[in-house]
């Protein structure tokens, strides 16, 4: 009871500490809980809908056809069938009498998605409800209908047949698992897949097996059972349980959300920051109490409980807090989220997320709390090596929890590592700075000689304030910078690659494409023959038929005497020429794509034993490549030597140069006298890439603000907290005779040299890093983002200024006897 009522009487007698602390955890933990908070909803919901995006039990995926004998195998493996369907999708040129589009045809069966379905602008649903669509019928997207212009009962041309557009899909739920992405999907019957004649030799399909139990398999046990048959099935099989759609769709979200975690910890860093220097700040002045308590018979366990208790109270405080806005917000943001993400999740309180954030919040405040309060209890001194020590459960909590709140393995804890990093050399390197300068002399300019005392004396403030602006400044000039780094790489440089990109060409089509292409203004260029072969052996060891070895097995084959402009042989040499023998009984020189070698583990002079339609070939590596795959022309990770398999079946990759001509009319002629033909529009493909990540660039920044907002808040705070226990200061450089203007101006110099210059640096090494991290990765294109830069070296100075200001003129003006009065 002593405990509970000494907690009581501290949080009565420091109602204005209380707040401000109360204000500054909300800030720190809001972005992060929100952001852990509608996470959890998404996750519990796919796991709820995990079949319906599978929309079976179990799917068995190839790109090639399955043959009987591998769906006898597949069936063998397999607990009683209830029910089986066979599924075939590819992707083709699509058009109306104005536009041609790439899309993806997807062949719909009988009574198939078992789990989930269609659901029409007419309401009617399928399949129950709906029969298949007619020979001649297509049920589309409303995206298939803007890209092409078109209405309800248009009329659409696939391959050479034209199709009426019977409905327009209003929800599907097997929309997420798409091998095409972003292609929107056109729907047709077996009969009329079939009368488009697009499905011949060499063109690009996905074959699918799916199938539904008699016995209700959870989840986990349907995993399960497909890690089992992935180490049984033929390498050319891939295996998917309902758990694969919704680890598809994570990794999708987890693409935003891993910036939206980092920005979001830096904000919780800030935060603790602030915590840890406004409580310490509280244990300082309240360290004359705890002497006398403990000297009238408080015993140091009842005192240490006390403030443990007081720190925990103000932390739940806030967490109560933050929770009930997010409770009650949610259902306003949740549809913004929803829209955003293109996935109808359904938002649900989870209250073990409520329980797992306090048991995180309990031990943060022990982990805060011990190493601030033990040496003032304990009347000690204690050692740097000790109170480094002291503070190691706290570091570890903070590791361990910026581990878990990023989707993406290690990225929370080697970011949180490198922060921690920082802020202790800031800290190190800082102390050593002001300790070795200290200034103890005078200027001519006396406000700026009280200023520096100020800087080197109260080191703790100065460092800490410091600290916080640079990592904020650092931080958000170095995320916008390669946000738009990498927009820009993918938009500006549009116009120096191809304007489309051919696929599934044939050989003895080639001509006849040259001259329609050239008719229209343009060039074919960058042709590449492709053929498909599966990897036997690599020096003589039979290739494992298990995990990623075996789906990596197939690959595609390409031929060639001379590298490319965007290659470069990093060891060995080129070609020596024309393959000459006649019975293969020399080795076929090969080049290998370094990434490729390097993960397949092939080197320079390595034997590759290949199968080539039931034929073996023997290559042997001659040099490893890079490739500039950005040029985006036709390249493949293994090319031979000319002339070894020129006559294998084939298909050629092609594209078609830019320039000044009608590209809608290029389009409409190759589909129409081509009808099987592939044609990529390279431009429109990188501008949908584009606008992803100018809307994730978008989002992050104004993270990045609203992290910039509490970093500076959590200053002015400090800075406030400071300007009170100055107070005394300021009334013996009064009653000394010192002028309010020269007093004022001293906090201003102060404070404004700590901002200055930390925002100074913060920018030279936000820019500094987001130069290397472009040069990375996108290969020296590095976009300077001079606004933002400017926006925050002159905001953050004068913002602080005008705080300075407001809050010294309010204690300045106080009179004397007030000042000594408190």
């Amino acid at each position: 009871m002593l405990v509970v009522e000494l907690v009581s009487k501290a949080l009565k007698r420091s109602k204005s500490f209380s707040l401000i602390f109360i204000l500054n955890f909300c800030l720190a933990i809001a972005s992060l809980s929100y952001l852990q908070f509608f996470k959890g909803s998404i996750d519990t919901s796919l796991d709820a809908k995990a079949k319906s995006l599978l929309g079976a039990d179990l799917v068995i995926n190839s790109r090639f056809p399955i043959s009987d004998e591998q769906k006898e195998q597949v069936k063998n493996l397999l607990p009683q069938i209830k029910s089986y369907d066979e599924g075939i999708s590819t992707v083709s040129m699509v058009a109306s009498s104005k536009r041609a589009r790439l899309m993806e045809l997807v062949q719909i069966n009988k009574g198939f998605p078992y789990y989930g379905g269609l659901v029409f602008n007419d309401s009617s649903t399928y399949p129950k409800g709906q029969a298949l669509p007619k020979e001649n019928e297509v049920w589309v997207y409303q995206e298939v209908l803007d890209q092409l212009g078109l209405t309800l009962g248009s009329t659409l041309k696939i391959g050479s047949k034209n199709y009426t557009i019977s409905k327009v899909i209003k929800e599907d739920s097997l929309k997420n698992i798409s091998f095409s992405g972003f292609m929107p999907k056109v729907y047709l019957s077996p009969k009329g897949l079939e009368r488009s004649e697009l499905l011949k030799f060499g063109s690009t399909a996905r074959y699918k097996l799916n199938y539904l139990f008699e016995q209700n398999f959870s989840n986990d046990k349907l995993e399960e059972l497909e890690e089992q048959m992935e180490t049984k099935l033929d390498r050319s099989l891939r295996v998917l349980s309902p758990n694969d759609g919704r680890d598809r769709l994570i990794a999708v979200l987890s693409f935003l959300t891993n910036f939206l975690s980092l920005v979001s910890l830096i904000s919780f860093f800030l935060g603790l920051v602030g915590l840890i220097y406004l409580y310490s700040g509280f244990l300082k002045k309240h360290q004359q109490d705890i002497t006398v308590l403990n000297d009238i018979g408080v015993s140091k366990k009842n005192l240490i409980m006390t403030y443990l208790l007081h720190l925990f109270v103000l932390i739940s405080i806030a967490t109560v807090l933050v929770f009930a806005f997010i409770t009650a917000s949610s259902q306003f943001i949740g549809p913004l989220v929803q829209k955003y993400i293109d996935f109808s999740f359904d938002f649900s309180l989870d209250y073990m997320f409520f329980v797992k954030s306090a048991v995180v919040l309990f031990a943060l405040s022990l982990s805060i709390g011990l190493p601030l309060i033990l040496p003032l209890v304990q009347r000690q001194k204690r050692k740097l090596s000790r109170v480094i020590l002291s503070f190691t459960p706290f570091v570890v909590f903070l590791l361990v929890l910026s581990h878990f709140v990023t989707p993406a393995r290690n990225i929370g804890f080697f970011f949180a590592l490198s922060v921690l990093v920082i802020i202790a050399l800031l800290f190190g390197i800082g102390s050593f700075i002001l300790k070795r300068f200290d200034f103890s002399g005078h200027l001519d300019n006396l406000a700026l000689s009280l200023a520096l005392k100020n800087i080197t004396r109260q080191k703790r403030t100065s460092l800490t304030l410091f600290s916080a602006i640079l990592l904020c400044t650092a931080f958000f000039s170095l995320i916008p910078q390669v946000g738009s780094s990498l927009s820009n790489v993918l938009s500006k440089s549009v116009e120096e690659r191809p304007r489309f990109f051919v696929v599934d060409a044939k050989e003895e089509q080639l001509s006849d494409i040259s001259k329609q292409v050239e008719k229209l203004g343009a060039k074919l260029e960058n042709t590449a023959p492709m053929i498909r072969a599966r990897v036997l052996k690599i020096n003589g060891k039979e290739q494992s038929q298990e995990g990623e070895n075996a789906r990596n097995s197939t690959v595609n084959l390409s031929y060639r005497s001379d590298l490319k402009p965007s290659e470069q042989i990093l060891e060995g040499r080129e070609f020596s020429g024309v393959y000459d023998s006649v019975d293969y009984s020399k080795p076929i020189e090969m080049s290998v794509e370094k990434r490729y070698a390097k993960r397949r583990g092939i080197s320079l002079g390595d034997t590759v034993v290949f199968d080539v339609l039931g034929l073996e070939l023997v290559a042997k590596v001659v040099n490893i490549r890079s490739v500039k795959w950005t040029e985006f022309t036709p390249n493949f990770f293994l090319i031979l030597q000319e002339g070894a398999i020129n006559d294998a079946p084939k298909t050629i990759l092609a594209t078609i140069s830019t320039g000044e001509y009608d590209t809608t009319k290029m389009l409409l002629a190759l589909t129409d006298k081509f009808p099987s033909l592939t044609v990529i529009d390279v431009k429109s493909l990188f501008e949908s890439f584009a606008t992803v990540v100018d809307d994730v660039a978008a989002i992050t920044e104004k993270m990045s603000f609203y992290s910039i907002a509490i970093g500076l808040l959590m200053s002015f705070i400090i800075i406030q907290y400071q300007m009170n226990l100055q107070k005394n200061n300021i009334l013996r450089l009064k009653m000394i005779g010192i002028k309010n203007k020269t007093i004022k101006n001293s906090f201003l110099l102060e404070f404004g040299l700590i901002a200055l210059s930390a925002s100074s640096i913060g920018i030279i090494l936000g820019s500094v890093g987001s130069y290397f991290i472009s040069s990375l990765l996108f290969e020296s294109y590095w976009d300077f983002r001079a606004d933002i830069l400017v926006l925050y070296f002159l905001l953050i100075p004068i913002l602080t200024i005008l705080v300075v200001n407001f809050f010294t003129s309010k204690i300045i003006h106080q009179k004397e006897n007030v000042l000594f009065g408190e």
